[in-house]
């Protein structure tokens, strides 16, 4: 966590309001005077205007930089070349750890971080180790920061016995400026880390309690004309792939062995000076680490990360989220892991195939895990006052194929499915800056050929999303935001009948008055709306106000993500950071939070007191604590379509600490505990221990466990017209003991800055064992009565299964909840950057799985059967080459 820590010191606070900005002059340079190898010995770098005099920001801010750093800039005819020196008294002692691109390397630093628009808002950042370790990030909206953005640049440092030197040259076409007859002025900061003191200092002088960043650089001015940016990249790709998986020898699609190669290509075009326009054909995307195990006991969607570069880059021109909010609960109208997913039909054997199969047949299916990205476009920049971003996808149509048998082995079908719809996806979002106001608006389009009337009874043909926001600096460090949204479902009835029942709606809750199940309608609609009142800046005082509002019918998961429609919420914070170094703490910050949450009939679904408080030792340990109180509101989720219950009341503790991230081990241990009065109670804690035992390998190893335990776990629902109280639906919930281990392992080994080899593994186990059941027997109930003791009985099968009957005459219910889910995700990636932005990928990747419908704790069986459990390898080769 330290080295997140540096990291976000570095581009999460503000420079101090300067009467007179600083401002830097860049001296022009001839093609070909530079030469790149880290020693800033060419008569040109004489002539340039030195920026001196760093300030700290870190651990005593205001005072003067403990080391001389000295920065300089060329401009010649087609790139910026930056120079930096940094003294240091004990070069001998400078940290030069190595470690792939991009990583947070624990290290020595220096950075240049340029706003070319000059607009306060955008910037790109270029940062280089003393080791030759670079990063870039690309900054949006004043504070917010795009990682996975990544331009072709190079770097030289070198080292010396008086301290060490950075030699950047930054290609104009990775920037975007506006360019023509000089002079220009853009943005521009230097920063310096100074590893063993943990110090970090900074040209332009910046406050700890003030939050903005792009917005408070100091000035570069550029004397000469500069040329308009005009790039022109294409990275064509091969690739292929070898998969090894195993099967039944019986299967017709069955190959042990399966090779895939692919072409593809990436394209990058500068349009005008402020758009630029990436295009994918074919994307791959095979190196991208694979999505951990979990088990989702909940009705709620889970929510995985975007991993893929294409789709990473360059979402600031597409955010929604209001700036400097401590607290973001706007939805997410765009969650682009929707675009390529995995069809959506699973279901796409007729029945009548079965039949004809019998029960001693076979029948025997062959569908793809994803749907193909034929291409896909971005344009993004700036036009005049306005930043536009227009993204546009097509998925193909795929098809699942089926082949059936009979007892005696003859074919009875063999046919094919349509299983995912012929889609587009559309996205265009555009910003406007007019004075301290800023308005910006969204659109989303999906669109689906449905032309299959099983897709047509499965899936909406048309999915539109139309929001406004709007931004307002009220001034005296006061910023005022809000949002609006509509959206709109089209298709069949069936569609639109499994989008109102389906989560997250549940249309057909018996209790909710406000709601009601329409099976004629042929669209959804809905809106959604939320405000936030801000205190960003100033001193050392923060704070918000948030209320929102999304309709039942409100509907982004087409290409957002939506937990739940039906929700209103008012909530706020304040925030206290101490910024400089008070008793035992170099800094310290604490926030309180609260807040209640209503669905449109009026009932109060949820109220939280929530607090956390972080600090940095003088030794350089931190440590966190945080907590909070739930009281007892209404749940209309847990029964998956039911009536509302009674949510019992708890509350929450958890502690993390981390040691001096300084030093060869670092260990970082968390734990947490809750528990609420009916018996619901959750136990975890995980150690992670991260070592360099020299500057080219790291190793992590974080074990973790967690122990839960919940009376009231929803099992299953079934129709039954005997069921008393409920509505005609018998809702049957278990007592669930829950253990779950998991082991993420990590080895990097740098053999040179662009050779790098990644090695990750995480073993996963869960298992889920139900000691009890109970029903639902009444509307807003509170405890549930237990089968067998309080009514009814239970009656536990050979085979594992428990049989449940009420004894009111209505049809018992059988259940077989238990269950142990094994998983191991693992891969090795070799990359090696041959030249700036051309690349080779290695990639091998294993994943074994296993489930066992026992809940029981098995050591032999369950730690061997991670390791034993039938086993896919993924061997990939992937060759890129950058063309501009």
């Amino acid at each position: 966590m330290r080295s997140v820590l540096l990291l976000l010191a570095f581009t999460a606070a503000s420079v101090s309001a300067q009467p007179d900005p600083y401002t830097l002059a860049a001296a022009p340079v001839e093609a070909g005077a530079i030469r790149l190898d880290g020693v800033l010995d060419e008569p040109a770098w004489a002539t340039a205007e030195a920026a001196t005099d760093f300030v700290q920001f870190r651990p005593s801010p205001g005072e003067a930089a403990s080391e001389a750093t000295v920065g300089r800039v060329l401009v010649g005819p087609s790139a910026l070349y930056i120079g930096m020196r940094m003294e240091d008294r004990q070069a001998s002692a400078i940290d030069a750890r190595l470690a792939r691109r991009d990583e947070g390397v624990s290290s020595d630093h220096c950075a240049i971080v340029i706003d070319s628009y000059d607009d306060d808002r955008t910037a790109f950042f270029f940062r280089v180790s003393p080791g030759r370790v670079m990063m870039d990030i690309l900054f949006y909206d004043d504070i917010e920061a795009d990682r996975s953005w990544d331009a072709v640049w190079d770097v030289a440092t070198t080292r010396d016995a008086a301290g060490w030197t950075a030699e950047f040259e930054i290609p104009l076409s990775q920037l975007r400026y506006r360019g023509g007859a000089g002079p220009h002025t853009w943005g521009f900061q230097l920063a310096r880390i100074h590893f063993r003191t943990n110090e970090l200092s900074y040209w332009t002088p910046r406050r700890p309690e003030d939050t903005g960043y792009v917005s408070q650089f100091g000035r570069l001015t550029i004397p000469g004309d500069l040329p308009s940016p005009r790039r022109l990249e294409a990275v064509p790709y091969v690739a292929s792939a070898v998969t090894r998986a195993p099967g039944d020898a019986a299967d017709p699609f069955y190959a042990e062995t399966d090779l895939e190669p692919r072409l593809g290509l990436d394209l990058k075009l500068g349009v005008t000076s402020g758009l630029t326009l990436a295009a994918t054909v074919n994307p791959d995307f095979g190196q991208v680490e694979a999505d951990p195990a979990q088990v989702n006991l909940g009705g709620f969607e889970l929510f995985f990360q975007e991993r893929r570069p294409f789709f990473l880059e360059g979402l600031d021109a597409f955010s929604t989220a209001p700036r400097r909010a401590l607290n973001n609960r706007r939805p997410t109208l765009l969650y682009t892991r929707r675009i390529g997913r995995a069809p959506q039909r699973t279901a796409f054997v007729p029945a009548s195939v079965g039949e004809a199969a019998g029960e001693t047949g076979a029948v025997y299916t062959d569908a793809p895990q994803q749907s193909t990205i034929l291409g896909a476009g971005k344009l993004s920049g700036q036009v005049g006052r306005f930043s536009v971003g227009l993204l546009n996808a097509t998925t193909r149509a795929e098809t699942g194929r089926f082949r059936a048998f009979d007892a005696a082995g003859a074919p009875v079908a063999d046919d094919r499915a349509t299983v995912e719809p012929l889609s587009n996806y559309l996205v265009a979002r555009s910003r406007g800056t007019f004075g301290r106001t800023i308005v910006g608006g969204l659109v989303t389009s999906v669109v689906r050929d449905t032309g299959d009337p099983d897709l047509a009874a499965l899936l909406p043909t048309t999915a539109t999303v139309a929001g406004l926001d709007v931004e307002h600096d009220l001034g005296a460090d006061w910023l005022l935001t809000g949002q609006v949204a509509g959206s709109a479902l089209t298709g069949t009835e069936d569609a639109i009948l499994r989008e109102q029942t389906a989560f997250p709606r549940l249309f057909q809750r018996p209790d909710a008055d406000h709601l009601g199940v329409d099976s004629s309608r042929t669209a959804l609609t809905g809106w959604a709306a939320e405000a936030n009142l801000i205190k960003t800046d100033g001193d050392r005082w923060l704070g918000a106000l948030h209320a929102g509002v999304t309709s039942p019918g409100f509907d982004a998961n087409a290409l957002g993500f939506q937990p739940r429609a039906d929700y209103a919420h008012l909530d706020g914070q304040i925030e206290y950071r101490q910024t400089t170094a008070q008793g035992p703490f170099q800094q310290w910050q604490a926030t309180a939070s609260g807040g209640a949450a209503w669905n449109l009939g009026g009932d109060r679904i949820g109220t939280l007191l929530a607090w956390n408080a972080f600090g940095v030792l003088r030794n350089f340990w931190s440590v966190g604590l945080s907590g909070d109180v739930v009281s007892r509101f209404g749940e209309d989720r847990l029964t998956r379509g039911g009536p509302m219950v009674e949510r019992d009341a708890g509350g929450a503790l958890f502690v993390n600490v981390e040691s001096d991230s300084r030093k060869p081990v670092v260990v970082e241990a968390s734990a947490g505990a809750f528990g609420n009065e009916l018996g619901r109670l959750g136990v975890s804690a995980d150690v992670g221990i991260s070592a360099q035992p020299s500057s080219a390998v790291s190793v992590s190893v974080v074990p973790g466990v967690q122990l839960y335990r919940d009376p009231r776990q929803f099992v299953t629902a079934v129709d039954d017209p005997e069921a008393v109280g409920t509505f005609g639906r018998r809702t049957v919930f278990g007592d669930i003991d829950q253990t779950t281990l998991v082991l993420e392992t990590r080895l990097d080994w740098t053999f040179t800055p662009t050779l790098t080899l990644q090695l990750f593994a995480r073993p996963f186990l869960s298992r889920g064992q139900y000691t009890s059941f109970s029903a639902l027997d009444a509307p807003g109930a509170f405890r549930f009565p237990t089968y067998g003791v309080d009514f009814g009985t239970a009656t536990a099968n050979a085979d594992g299964s428990t049989t449940l009957d009420a004894g009111d005459g209505g049809a018992p219910v059988t259940v077989q909840p238990d269950f142990t889910v094994r998983s191991l995700r693992g891969n090795a990636v070799l990359r090696w950057e041959y030249r700036p932005g051309s690349t080779l990928f290695l990639v091998w990747q294993q994943q074994r799985d296993g489930v066992e419908a026992d809940g029981r704790f098995e050591v032999r069986r369950d730690v061997r059967g991670v390791l034993t459990d039938p086993v896919t390898n993924v061997f990939l080769v992937k060759l890129s080459y950058w063309l501009g």
